[in-house]
């Protein structure tokens, strides 16, 4: 299994795009607090470096969980774009063992790349804030931290497991996102919102939140059983496929 991981992470060290998206990532994520602090709060708005205005202000695990995402996706979806399941197959046929070593492999990524950009966006709110006459920011530090962390790294399982039922890249990239953002987030979280916040972007939200957006969602520790859960059913289900679908 070592093996296995290490061949999956040379995989993603040595593809330019990896290092490309990890670095846009990180430029987005600091643009995003800054302007988050610094766009003008509307009439009616949270005040500024309240509860509600700093949980804004540090929402960067959104934007990690989406690239981990799409990363996991890539990682086998795009295997069966080009060809190489095959021979990844041939070196080692139980196939099982190959899904589990991308799965740890991502979830891995997912997790350290949550916690840095937060870690990073968390400093960046510190020093703006501070240039701002804030010098306490009034949150749970290690709660959205630690969601920042947990929701990355599942969403990155979530999309090796999409991957693997779709095989196909950009329909795995469209429908995640969308179902993600617009389903969940743009019409259940409005029309249901009693059962979005049972499905992964609601949870995801649970886990991430602090302040009044964190009121009508699940408490943080049920969140996180249920977003690991989701993350255990669709992988689970991905692996049933894996095993039994012809590797084409």
């Amino acid at each position: 299994m070592r093996r296995l991981i290490s061949h999956e992470v040379f995989k993603l060290r040595t593809t330019p795009a990896s290092w490309v998206t990890l670095a846009i990532t990180l430029g987005l994520a600091v643009a995003s607090v800054i302007s988050n602090i610094l766009v003008p709060v509307p009439a009616g708005g949270p005040p500024f470096g309240s509860v509600d205005h700093v949980n804004h202000a540090l929402s960067v695990a959104a934007l990690t969980s989406m690239v981990m995402l799409t990363i996991g996706i890539l990682v086998m979806a795009g295997e069966y774009r080009h060809g190489t399941i095959l021979q990844t197959y041939l070196g080692e046929p139980r196939r099982g063992r190959v899904l589990v070593a991308k799965l740890a492999t991502v979830a891995g990524l997912g997790a350290l790349l949550g916690a840095v950009v937060f870690g990073i966006a968390y400093a960046v709110a510190v020093a703006v804030y501070a240039a701002n006459g804030v010098r306490t920011l009034p949150v749970d530090l290690a709660q959205l931290w630690l969601g920042a962390t947990l929701a990355s790294a599942v969403y990155a399982l979530l999309g090796v497991a999409l991957g693997s039922l779709t095989r196909n890249t950009v329909a795995a990239i469209l429908g995640g996102i969308g179902w993600a953002m617009i389903i969940e987030n743009g019409i259940l979280q409005s029309v249901v919102p009693e059962v979005a916040k049972w499905l992964p972007t609601g949870a995801g939200v649970a886990v991430t939140s602090v302040g009044s957006t964190g009121n009508a969602l699940l408490s943080p520790g049920l969140a996180a059983v249920v977003l690991v859960a989701w993350a255990a059913v669709i992988s689970g289900t991905a692996a049933r496929f894996t095993l039994t679908r012809e590797a084409h």
